[in-house]
């Protein structure tokens, strides 16, 4: 999927797909004497390694430049076709070469050094691929629409086509000559050619759902057998089994007995969608298939009756995602149309989970009464509410389905579905309620509660423990009925929260209110400890809600509303006051979806023309407008902010995006025009100048932006917005704040035991061997050294302790030269500048002290020189204290006068600054607005 720059975000990984659209390719690899079995996915412009034993992702290939269209493999190279190139990995990791085709690919053959290339014009290209060129170009026809291609065994120089046309034709591909087209016609297009165990003969797959076996020598079909659907892989057993394995577009696998000529058995419910790779390991009865429904499957047939049993299964969502929500730091929740809820680890792609698929009663269950599972299955999840609070106990997680009126309840820690339905009974009693589903759901903060609005108005409170329900929550108060069943009781059963489907259910984060909002553009808020409606509000123009969310950080709520004409806006209103504060309306098209940031400081807005605006809510600015190929239809950020999840229409991949800002010292954050919209076309433009490897980056999957966030954090460092304001450095704390207390932490962090005595000493170390060990031999010098040695052993001991920082700072003549020693110290580890500072002489800390008054002269790196000067005084507290005593130094005593003076300019302007924000924020925080 493609996407344009952003200021904010950078490409991290995609999770939960596990193959894509195009066929994989199986490779063997010989490293001395053991071989690995390796299954190559292209999935988008990227290919993901799998171990062939376990279905491991052991690596991913440098994104291409464009979307992959086939892909073929050796045991010492990757072959992989995008656009109009065909890239090439030796280790399926970096692209070493390229070689370019004039036409788009269709499939691919490596026959030897030979890369046979079918194109979408039905071209047959032959390239060598050591001297990576074509040697050979013949035309197509659209008379023969190549679908097929097979090279079988023996047959030198020679591949068999087969087309849509339902013909056969061998091709040498040495001299480019037709050899033979059979003019045998099979009654429909051929869709697989296979070669079988024995020689001259080849499996032919047909639309019509027919497998032929067919002897090329004789021009003779030795049998036939019958699939439902179109036939798209074949596959035979070497391992002494005369068996044969076909696989049809409805992911069904047939497996044929070919002595008997008779069908042993077929594997159903298993793959859901077209099969596109089957492959048998030789000389093992190992299976591997892989499917378009995103799965990936390993089978093994150990059993007396001939049926394969699956061994390894790998999969994601069948069909694209419709919801995302993170269920803490590193989990994500996804579900998909269909039907299943899955758990993924955004740093880790082997860590997955299928909670389960939602239906009535669970797999067993239907097993035992006789039940069709797929008749008891539930429509997919459109609504997820996660909450962690409760993980541990029961159930977290509540799934609204479309359609329905069954609320559906998870567990993240069993990783399962949980065994609690919710559903109100008046919805079976009351016959006018037929046809209600519920529209919206809620959970409270401490995990006890889940909230369900209705289509028909009604608003309910349930346990999610055991799935009791509470209490309604009506417009008016009920009164008290003292006549059982009788009419009062019946009007009191009717009365609802709302006149229209409630849309949107949002609770504060101390879990005191509830605010629901309908389809005619109607808030309440509820007291959730007398369920009292507390306050109505209308939207302006009586807007219809569409959705709502609640911030994590403070009592903000974001109301998405749509007009009469299709126009959306989204309002922030304030919990606390029932006020509106905020309102954006230049937001595009249908609002998909919406959601704060942990912080709550921005809010992120997707639309239908596949945009997601970013809004910082202190100032009301649009900061960035991200642009995808496909609408978004949900967000999720994680609790700490890191990591942001999108989903996207019809993509069954959840995209995973860093926020910068959590991982670089500088973000270009900026307004912009709050009718911003980027597009493809700017982007191009902006990717003229660029490099072919900065243009990789620009095309989605897992980019490497090391490279140009360094250079952009480089390049923030050196702005200054004003040479009157104080300007931070930007470096992590890590690097600085613990300076002063470096020699303390040190303390703290000794080993509690005592050095181990090492058993013997160097060869090269004159020792004694004593009692007690080795004891190095000590120079002996004499009691009484001659002077001259004693001048000599002083200078090289200064020499010796003198640090390269030091002779910096005694070579500085000007105040460039000082400011040249600040960059080299800045540029050290803390350890290091921690050594610099304590082998300072006493001779350069005047130097050093002028270095340091430079610096708060130009007002950067202000933090930095903090610490460098409370290190320095903590450490050379002695020596400056006794050399202003005993010496009359007036360089030094210059120095200090001068940068005590610098620091109280500075201080004085930033704590002013200070004071004034923090006594706004106190009266914002008493004032009653």
């Amino acid at each position: 999927m493609k996407r344009a720059h952003s200021e904010l975000f950078s490409p991290y990984r995609f999770v939960g797909v596990v193959t894509g659209d195009v066929a994989p390719s199986v490779r063997t690899t010989f490293v001395g004497k053991k071989s690995m079995l390796s299954v190559l996915c292209p999935i988008d412009n990227v290919i993901v390694q799998y171990n062939g034993q376990k279905l491991r992702a052991v690596g991913m290939s440098e994104p291409l430049p464009h979307k992959i269209d086939a892909i073929t493999s050796s045991s010492s190279c990757v072959y992989a076709s995008a656009s109009k190139e065909i890239a090439i990995l030796p280790f399926c990791r970096d692209i070493t070469a390229k070689i370019a085709i004039p036409i788009k690919t269709k499939f691919m053959e490596l026959i030897g050094t030979q890369l046979i290339v079918i194109d979408i014009e039905n071209g047959v290209r032959i390239i060598d691929v050591e001297k990576q060129e074509t040697v050979l170009y013949l035309e197509g026809s659209p008379d023969f629409e190549i679908t097929s291609i097979c090279h079988p065994s023996t047959y030198l120089n020679k591949i068999v086509l087969g087309s849509a046309q339902g013909k056969l034709r061998i091709l040498n591909f040495r001299t480019g000559k037709v050899i033979h087209e059979f003019e045998r016609e099979f009654g429909a297009g051929i869709c697989v050619l296979r070669q079988s165990t024995a020689l001259d003969i080849i499996a032919i797959g047909l639309e019509n759902g027919q497998v032929i076996l067919h002897n090329l020598k004789s021009d003779k079909i030795l049998h036939k057998f019958r699939h439902d659907a179109k036939i798209t892989e074949i596959s035979f057993r070497d391992d002494g089994e005369s068996s044969m394995v076909t696989a049809d577009s409805n992911g069904v696998l047939a497996v044929w007995n070919l002595e008997k000529q008779e069908l042993i058995g077929k594997v159903m419910n298993i793959h859901t969608a077209n099969v596109n790779l089957l492959h048998f390991i030789p000389g093992e009865p190992i299976l591997i298939s892989a499917s378009t429904d995103n799965s990936l499957r390993t089978w093994i047939f150990d059993g007396a009756d001939g049926m394969p049993r699956e061994l390894v299964q790998l999969e994601g969502h069948a069909k694209p995602v419709t919801s995302v929500q993170f269920a803490n730091k590193h989990h994500i929740l996804s579900s998909g149309m269909d039907g299943s809820v899955r758990k993924y680890d955004v740093q880790s792609l082997t860590m997955r989970h299928k909670l389960g698929t939602a239906a009535t009663m669970s797999k067993t269950q239907a097993k035992k009464k006789g039940v069709n599972f797929e008749n008891v299955r539930l429509e997919n999840v459109v609504e997820m509410a996660v909450g962690w609070q409760r993980e541990a106990a029961w159930d977290n997680v509540v799934c609204r389905h479309k359609d329905s009126l069954e609320i559906t309840t998870w567990t993240t820690r069993n990783n399962c579905a949980g065994s609690v339905k919710i559903e109100h009974e008046r919805f079976k009693n009351d016959a006018s309620l037929i046809g209600t589903i519920a529209t919206s759901i809620c959970l409270s903060p401490c995990g006890n509660f889940v909230f369900v609005g209705y289509s028909s108005g009604h608003l309910d409170k349930f346990n999610i423990q055991s799935g009791r329900f509470i209490n309604s929550f009506t417009e008016k108060p009920a009164k008290k009925s003292t006549q059982k069943g009788g009419k009062k009781k019946a009007e009191i059963e009717k009365r609802t929260a709302h006149g229209s489907p409630i849309t949107s259910l949002t609770i504060d984060q101390r879990g005191i209110e509830l605010a629901s909002g309908c389809r005619n553009g109607v808030i309440r808020f509820w007291n959730l400890a007398n369920n009292q409606c507390i306050i109505r509000l209308r939207t302006p123009s009586n807007l219809r809600i569409e959705k709502s969310v609640a911030s994590p950080a403070n009592n903000l709520i974001a109301v998405a509303c749509q007009d009469e004409n299709g126009k959306s806006s989204v309002t922030i209103i304030d919990s606390i006051c029932h006020q509106i504060v905020r309102s954006f309306t230049q937001i595009g098209s249908k609002t998909t979806s919406i959601e704060f940031s942990p912080d709550g400081k921005w809010l992120l807005i997707a639309d239908s023309d596949c945009h997601i605006r970013i809004f910082e809510l202190t100032t009301s600015n649009l900061i960035d407008v991200l642009l995808f190929a496909k609408p978004c239809v949900g967000i999720s950020f994680n609790s700490t902010g890191e990591f942001l999840a999108t989903a996207h229409e019809n993509e069954q991949a959840i995209y995973i995006w860093a926020n910068k800002t959590m991982f670089l010292a500088h973000v270009n954050i900026r307004a912009l025009e709050l009718d911003y919209l980027p597009s493809w076309k700017d982007q191009e433009e902006d990717q003229v100048e660029k490099s072919d490897e900065e243009i990789m980056e620009n095309e989605i999957i897992d980019c490497d932006d090391d490279d140009i966030l360094e250079e952009e954090e480089n390049r923030l460092r050196n702005l200054q917005l004003d040479e009157t304001l104080v300007t931070y450095s930007g470096l992590a704390p890590s690097r600085w704040a613990n300076l002063p207390d470096l020699a303390m932490i040190k303390e703290r962090n000794k080993p509690t035991d005592a050095p181990r005595k090492i058993k013997q000493a160097p060869f090269f170390l004159t020792a004694a061997p004593t009692l007690e060990g080795f004891e190095f031999e000590s120079q002996d010098f004499g009691d009484e050294p001659d002077s001259e040695s004693r001048i000599l052993q002083n200078k090289r001991n200064l020499l010796e302790l003198e640090s390269s920082f030091t002779k910096l700072l005694r070579n500085a003549k000007n105040e460039a030269d000082l400011i040249d020693a600040f960059e080299s110290l800045k540029a050290m580890s803390l350890t290091a500048i921690d050594f610099q500072i304590r082998s300072l002489a006493t001779t350069v800390l005047a130097t050093f002290f002028r270095m340091l008054l430079e610096v708060l002269k130009t007002k950067r790196d202000f933090e930095l020189a903090q610490a460098y000067l409370t290190t320095a005084i903590k450490i050379h507290r002695t020596e400056i204290w006794k050399k202003s005593d005993e010496t009359n130094d007036d360089e030094l005593d210059e120095v200090l006068q001068l940068l005590s003076e610098a620091q109280n300019q500075s201080w004085n302007q930033y704590e002013e600054l200070m004071i004034e924000d923090m006594a706004v924020v106190q009266w914002i925080k008493n004032a009653l607005l």
